[in-house]
Parts: structure tokens; sequence; C-alpha cells
């Protein structure tokens, strides 16, 4: 499901986005900046890709939630360590979600990441103010807190006490990847998808896990995995099928088949019982990362 974007800051970012991949040549995916690829137009890298990224469509993941708290929250924090703590009193930081289009985190430790949205930037600015940040060329800062934020009207930038702005624009964008290519076509219409980046002579260097919702109640989760070549690929799908086979409860209905575009492995893997949740194949039944990694 293909969902309309409404808001004036989002549609007139996706324009700005259209002339820039004319430019420099992005994904050729469809979508704006809210969208899987044009959220990895705005993520790069100088040296080595980073090791992981996670991506939430807020919009549908707060419909989601909306619908079914306990099932959806797994989305319910955006997946931002931003928040992630359990005792953060609501909108800190005069962050609110519900202004949020995408979320966006970089990195599983040294991380960062922005929000594209529409937002009140006064009010952030009055909150972070409110909550001891100093703005230091362009940047709002506050040793103590250990977070930083460039803040504007459609996006929201973060990260810890030393961030710098130029982490969002120095080096290569990842919409150049050929592999984020293959592997971000492979997913589809996500509302979430986490990306795992591989060492650089892994026989697996990349794989993601997506999540698809037809519905609340129809749910459904895709791993895409890229490989470096054709038997490996191979390898890959024969333990993935064993595993899938070994516990048909775990991954009842499970589909497994070639990576379109490339070499490597689609599993499809959908909720067929009520306590399977969204997110399981990343917190709970987590036997297919282990399986990828025996790669």
């Amino acid at each position: 499901m293909v969902r309309s974007r409404t808001r004036s800051a989002a549609a007139g970012g996706c324009a700005a986005l259209s002339l820039l991949c004319a430019m420099t040549g992005c994904l050729d995916a469809g979508g704006g900046p809210t969208e899987l690829p044009g959220v990895l137009e705005q993520v790069r890298f100088t040296v080595l890709p980073p090791d992981g990224v996670t991506y939430v469509d807020a919009e549908r993941a707060g419909e989601l939630v909306d619908e079914d708290p306990e099932r959806f929250a797994f989305v319910a924090g955006l997946g931002t360590p931003l928040l992630a703590a359990a005792d953060l009193p609501e909108n800190r930081f005069g962050l609110d979600p519900g202004s949020a289009d995408a979320a966006v985190t970089v990195g599983f430790h040294d991380h960062y990441g922005y929000w594209v949205g529409d937002f009140d930037e006064d009010d952030v600015v009055g909150a972070l103010e409110d909550d001891g940040f100093e703005e230091d060329d362009g940047v709002w800062r506050n040793e103590e807190a250990g977070v930083a934020f460039q803040v504007s009207a459609d996006r929201i930038a973060w990260g810890d006490e030393d961030f710098t702005p130029a982490r969002l624009t120095e080096g290569e964008s990842l919409a150049d990847s050929p592999a984020y290519g293959e592997v971000t076509d492979c997913l589809g219409d996500v509302y979430r998808a986490d990306f795992i980046q591989g060492a650089e002579t892994a026989a697996v260097p990349l794989y993601a896990y997506g999540h698809l919702a037809d519905s609340p109640e129809e749910t459904a989760t895709v791993l895409c995995v890229l490989t470096d070549d054709r038997a490996t690929a191979d390898e890959a799908a024969g333990l993935l099928r064993e595993t899938v086979e070994t516990y048909p409860e775990t991954y009842r209905d499970a589909e497994v088949t070639p990576l379109s575009g490339g070499d490597g492995v689609k599993v499809t893997v959908p909720d067929t019982r009520a306590d399977q949740l969204p997110g399981r194949l990343l917190s709970t039944d987590v036997g297919l990362m282990r399986t990828l990694a025996q790669l």
C-alpha cells in the first residue's frame, strides 16, 4: 500500500529531492524524503557505510499503534533512542512524534539520526532552551544531557554532544550504493526497515528486515539478504529453508525465494498467530539471524 503525503513541507522536500536525484542519480524506487529510498539519500558516510540504519514510516506506524498499541509496540517509539528512556517525560525536548513523517537512526553504537516532518521550530527551540540547551553555530547542545540537535521546520537532526551537521552532508550517500538499492527493492512498501551492514569481506555484505502491514491484523516480516556470489546465495537459501522447516510453528507459511535483481535470498514470514507480534524476528524469534551468522 503506497500512501500519499499531504503535508506541505514533505511535498516541497519531494520536489527538491527529485531535482537532486536528476543530478546525482538516486535509487530508482519512487518515494520522497520520508520514504525508502528517499531517506537513504540523506544518510552519508566518508569511509565505511554505517553498521546499521533503522527507518520508520512514522505516519503509518502511528496509524497502526493507534489501532492496536500492544500489537505494534515495536514501533511506538519510532525505533529511535531519543524516545527509548523509560522515564522520559512526554514531548521532552519539544519533540512530538505526531509531527514526524519519518524517523531515521544511523548506527548501533555511535548513533545519530533525524526526523522528517512538519515541526513548530519555535516550540522546539523554546523547549530546548527550557532544558538548558544553548545554540552553537546552528546546533543546540547540552553537555549534561549528552545530546545535541539541529532544528528546522521540516527536519530535526540529533546526535551526541559532539554531533556535527557535516555528518548529514559530507561523503557518499547510501542511495548511491548498489547493495542498498538491491535490498531496498526487495523490501517493498515497509513501515519499518532495519539494515545491518556486514564487514568488508563478509559473505553477507548487507541484509535487512522489513515490516509489512496490509491491515493491523495482516502483518508479515520480510528478510532480504544480499550475498557476495551465487554460490553463497544458494548456501544461504538452503540454510534458511532448513531453519524454517525445523521450526514450523515459528515460521509457518514462510517463503524462501531468490533475491530479484542480485545474488541473495528473500524470506517472507507472515504472522499466523495472535501472539506473533511484529518485530519478533528482531527480538525473540531470531533464528534466521543466527542462521546467517553461519555463512
